[in-house]
């Protein structure tokens, strides 16, 4: 008995036999091809199933799922959907077990459109209906995690495909044909751009309906703790009897609940709200203060629960990655693990970060902690709405203890409170763990953190658990990421600087299988395999070693020329001889910058030297990899008795661009030695002041670049500005400028990496 053909094989055949019978046009490697205005326009439907109509008797793939999936994207745009069923199909039918990858994922795909689009045709339904018919029967099969996969897929905005196919409309509209690999990712490009805008209203009632079926949701818990309630909701895996293991977020902003994401992983996934804050956003918390001992209630409770088979782990991003950290250090018995993205470190990098107050804590406490976002016009943007605030600030002449009343019109007690701790007091360190309750944490902790100010908090924490107890089981990953990006990790370019292919990570996704691996016995990412694991920038590799300063490493030290030149002045090997000094004056009284923004891109073609001074290196002999921190000491002589300063590293390649290694780091000279204590410099007198930036990089220089350094004044808009006067910072208004603030560096300054 004749085994029934496949659908497969009956399409080869058929373009087998149709081959030999083509015009001699059908031959060519070019496909003549004239796009539309836009994808918007009229004809664009008509001539893209056209182009597909043209390759698709001369298509050809040795590979037969490869070929099987562009065919069924071929047979889609030309129309033929009964077709592209059969073809995805015979797909799905071929990757059955093996693993969910993108053929797979295209596979069902285009298996749920085109069976949509036939059963449209053939059964007469409105294709709401039939796309609803075709969604279920391909994805109500998947587990959680897959479908989970195909939902994320399917959502992505057709706005995301527009832009790619309007360029390549107007790349291939000028040169009037194109090969055939490019019109086969024309062609599956204006596929996904069409789809999307036929079936995108669908998917809301389709995911809701979709997600009730596999997971049990609830939205109104209340959790009783100590002198109040703590509002939670949770979402588990539906599909099961079996007790879990729970993944915690402690948090203050309803917009990081992932709860549904930890369930499509097999866990219960549960979004706990500070104390005060409802799961709508709305109720005011005053940060910091219950967070610890909260969070360990809710984790007591529920390790209580049914559904729970007693481990409890946090994570965490930003405030809640500190919430974790909060809870680790009373030790509930059900926390077996923490995990956290940029964690914040009250006293360390924020409200202040080296000891200089932010303006942006004024709009964090009002978005975040009283919940009352400032109220602008509806097409107002609020990025603008702040920095037109911050610059009302910069030319006024009031203390910063009025920075308050400035920003939001009002006197805020949480900020008055803040500002009355300028040092890291008793205050700021009740917040955090002690030495002894650093020394008692004993769980896996995994800590993520950027090179572009999303660093101080997560290398505090990771510093201090190891300093206290040197065998913890943490683990440390560092990138080229920023506070906003290392959420994600996933995009191309940053800021201008297009980031190494290895360092575009999901770390959320990476998160969860470090969880896997601590809960579920998984192998452990090999991205994380040693306890410091850093992305060299340039290098387009990962580095897995056991301590971010290894003993070993020979720090690069250079030393400031302090001959009079011209700038930059050079970095040197040795201290320079002759003595001499280099100068910087600046007036801080002086506001006529004010609508000068300041760069943030991580690349230029100039160096942004204001209120600056910058020294450069003699070029590399060879490739260069640097990593860790920046120390230095500098031989000053001030004119005042205190100075903000700030210190960049530049990468200046041998074609002049420059490349910023890591975020500027502030540092107010009077704390440089010890955040506790303030020690006024001596005005007018020659003196060494030590600093380490609490900043990290791992990138490689090329043979042929200098080494930037560029040490400025602080003078900015949006952020507290010190006169040196001695008094209380907070208290200095213009007037206590009197004169230009004046530094000299001498010969012993020396900075080292």
């Amino acid at each position: 008995m004749r085994r029934p053909e496949s659908t497969f094989s009956r399409a080869r055949r058929a373009l087998v036999r149709l081959i030999p019978a083509l015009p001699a046009w059908a031959w060519a490697a070019d496909f003549g091809f004239r796009p539309p205005r836009d994808p918007d326009d009229a004809t664009a439907a008509d001539l893209m199933r056209d182009l597909a109509q043209r390759i698709l008797p001369v298509y050809q793939e040795a590979d037969t799922d490869v070929f099987l999936a562009n065919l069924a994207a071929l047979q889609i745009v030309s129309g033929a959907y009964r077709a592209a069923s059969d073809s995805s199909a015979s797909l799905r039918s071929r990757r059955k077990g093996k693993p969910f990858d993108d053929l797979v994922q295209r596979a069902i795909l285009d298996g749920i459109y085109a069976r949509a689009r036939a059963l449209e045709a053939d059964a007469r339904l409105g294709f709401a209906e039939a796309f609803a018919r075709a969604f279920q029967e391909l994805v109500s099969p998947l587990d959680n995690a897959q479908a989970q996969a195909i939902m994320a897929r399917l959502e992505i905005p057709a706005a995301v495909y527009r832009e790619p196919l309007r360029q390549a409309f107007d790349l291939w509209r000028a040169k009037g044909s194109l090969p055939q690999a490019d019109a086969l990712a024309l062609v599956r490009t204006w596929h996904s751009y069409q789809s999307r805008r036929s079936f995108a209203a669908l998917l809301p009632e389709l995911f809701a309906a979709e997600n009730r079926a596999r997971y049990v949701a609830e939205t109104d818990l209340r959790i009783p703790v100590r002198g109040g309630v703590i509002f939670a909701s949770l979402v588990r895996p539906g599909r099961t009897s079996d007790a879990l293991p729970t993944l915690l977020r402690f948090t203050l902003d309803p917009a990081e609940d992932d709860a549904h994401r930890s369930a499509v992983k097999g866990y219960v996934g549960v979004t706990a709200y500070v104390r005060g804050r409802m799961p709508d956003g709305t109720g005011a918390v005053w940060p910091f203060i219950r967070d610890g001992e909260d969070a360990a209630a809710v984790i007591d409770w529920i390790a209580q629960q049914p559904w729970s088979d007693g481990r409890v782990c946090m994570l965490g991003d930003g405030y809640s990655g500190y919430a974790a950290w909060a809870a680790a250090r009373l030790r509930p018995a059900a926390l077996k693990a923490i995990a956290t993205i940029a964690p914040m470190a009250p006293g360390i990098d924020f409200p202040k970060a080296g000891q200089i107050f932010r303006n942006a804590m004024v709009r964090w406490a009002q978005e975040h902690a009283n919940a009352e976002p400032l109220r602008a016009g509806p097409d107002a943007n609020p990025d603008a709405t702040w920095q037109a605030l911050d610059a009302r600030w910069y030319r006024g002449n009031r203390p910063y203890w009025d920075i308050d009343r400035v920003l939001i019109g009002k006197r805020s007690r949480l900020i008055r409170t803040w500002l009355t701790h300028p040092s890291h007091d008793r205050y700021w360190q009740k917040f955090l763990p002690s030495a002894q309750q650093f020394a008692r944490i004993d769980i896996p902790v995994l800590s993520f953190a950027g090179y572009y100010g999303a660093d101080a908090g997560a290398l505090y924490f990771h510093q201090e658990h190891l300093r206290n107890r040197p065998q913890a089981d943490t683990t440390l990953l560092l990138g080229p990421y920023d506070a906003a990006s290392i959420r994600l990790g996933t995009a191309p370019t940053l800021r201008g600087y297009t980031l190494d292919p290895v360092a575009r990570v999901d770390l959320p996704e990476l998160r969860l299988q470090w969880f896997d691996h601590i809960l579920k016995g998984a192998n452990k990412p090999s991205l994380l395999m040693d306890r410091v694991n850093y992305q060299v920038m340039g290098a387009d590799q990962w580095r897995h070693v056991p301590a971010l300063e290894a003993p070993k490493r020979t720090p690069l030290r250079l030393y400031l020329d302090t001959r009079e030149r011209e700038e930059p002045r050079r970095l040197l090997p040795t201290a320079s001889e002759g003595g001499g000094n280099a100068r910087l004056s600046v007036d801080l009284a002086d506001r006529r910058d004010v609508r000068i923004p300041w760069p943030d891109a991580l690349r230029a073609n100039q160096l942004p030297t204001r209120n600056s001074i910058s020294f450069a290196s003699d070029p590399l002999l060879e490739d260069t990899e640097i990593v860790g921190s920046l120390r230095g000491v500098f031989d000053i002589t001030p004119s005042r008795q205190d100075v903000d300063f700030n210190v960049s590293v530049y990468e200046q390649t041998a074609s002049g661009e420059y490349r910023l290694l890591f975020d500027p780091y502030d540092f107010r000279a009077s704390y440089a030695a010890n955040r506790v204590r303030r020690r006024l410099l001596r005005a007018g007198e020659r003196q060494l002041l030590a600093f380490t930036a609490e900043r990290v990089t791992a990138c490689r220089l090329a043979a042929g670049s200098r080494i930037v350094l560029l040490i400025g004044l602080n003078r900015r808009a949006d952020r507290q500005v010190n006169y040196g006067s001695g008094k209380d910072v907070n208290s200095e208004t213009i007037a206590d400028a009197k004169w230009p603030v004046r530094v000299r560096w001498h010969a012993r300054s020396y900075v080292e990496i």
